[in-house]
């Protein structure tokens, strides 16, 4: 079984409607992304895409191979806090 890093066990518990998108990333290395349904997000690193799809399962969330799921892209997109007055930033 695959570990679960503590943040995204955070999210995935304690946010509404959190679904998982795969995405390659480099040679040896796959993004795990948690994804709300109101558009915050965190990501993984992983070496390989069954242990994403292990953390997934683990985890209760559904997982998506890629952006094929237009909602998942839209979700992504949902949250602009840079070109909201007042929004919330993320630290570069």
């Amino acid at each position: 079984m695959a570990r679960v890093a503590w943040h995204l066990y955070g999210f995935a518990k304690l946010r509404p409607e959190v679904e998982g998108v795969l995405q390659h990333v480099g040679r040896r290395t796959w993004d795990l992304l948690l994804i709300d349904v109101e558009g915050d997000w965190v990501r993984d690193v992983l070496e390989t895409p069954e242990e994403a799809e292990e953390v997934a399962r683990a985890l209760g969330v559904p997982l998506h191979r890629g952006w094929d799921d237009p909602r998942m892209a839209r979700r992504m997109n949902a949250r602009d806090d840079w070109a909201t007055p007042g929004g919330r930033r993320r630290a570069l």
